[in-house]
């Protein structure tokens, strides 16, 4: 699971993941990403960075959380910086303790209203999830943990990650917390890889360019 608690869609993952994990015999591998690095690189926007997809997320979200029975109250400020609790994780890797590492952070932020950018949160966190280590603060400053996420971040742009949450198995993307089921139908042997299906569809010529036109008309 590649993810970035910046993201709601992210907490709305998170809250399922063990539900899912149980359901359908797997073991979560989190990948903390930096989404902003995402967008980047792959040229796209937020979903939060213009007005209109900025109030219809929040709408969105709202009614999930409520279909799910989970509390969505949302950070302080959004967005926020997210690199200090994303090296927090990467910090604690494939150990036991990640994921209810990931799920604290993420319900704190997002069913509770708590702020990630403060080290005494982010103590408290760690602390009751078990992650009983070095300071966070020294963690979160280690030249080896920020290199990790950085090396996470571009093995997922790498393998055609461009939002969070994404799931990968097989190699195959499942982009977003509503393709869970898409995911458990391929863990159960109802959908086939669909990389043959698409490569026929992408293999054929563009019919139009937006940009283009908008060029042409504009010149």
């Amino acid at each position: 699971m590649y993810l970035d608690f910046v993201s709601p869609y992210t907490y709305l993952a998170l809250v399922q993941a063990d539900r899912f994990a149980s359901q359908y015999d797997v073991a979560w591998q989190l990948r903390p990403v930096v989404y902003g690095v995402l967008l980047d690189q792959t040229g796209l926007v937020g979903p939060v960075e213009t007005e209109a997809k900025r109030r219809y997320t929040f709408q969105d979200v709202s009614r999930a959380a409520e279909l799910l029975q989970v509390p969505m109250v949302g950070p302080p400020a959004h967005p926020f910086r997210s690199l200090e609790a994303l090296r927090l994780l990467v910090a604690y890797g494939d150990d036991d303790v990640a994921l209810p590492l990931a799920q604290g952070l993420a319900t704190a932020a997002w069913g509770h209203g708590e702020d990630l950018t403060q080290t005494a949160v982010l103590a408290r966190l760690a602390a009751a999830a078990g992650a009983a280590g070095r300071p966070v603060a020294e963690l979160v400053s280690d030249p080896d943990v920020k290199l990790a996420l950085r090396d996470n971040t571009e093995r997922a742009i790498a393998h055609g990650v461009f939002g969070v949450p994404t799931f990968e198995y097989e190699g195959e993307l499942f982009w977003g917390h509503d393709r869970l089921p898409h995911l458990a139908a391929r863990l159960e042997g109802e959908l086939g890889p669909a990389g043959d299906r698409a490569a026929k569809i992408l293999a054929r010529p563009r019919g139009i360019d937006r940009r283009g036109v908008r060029s042409a008309r504009d010149g």
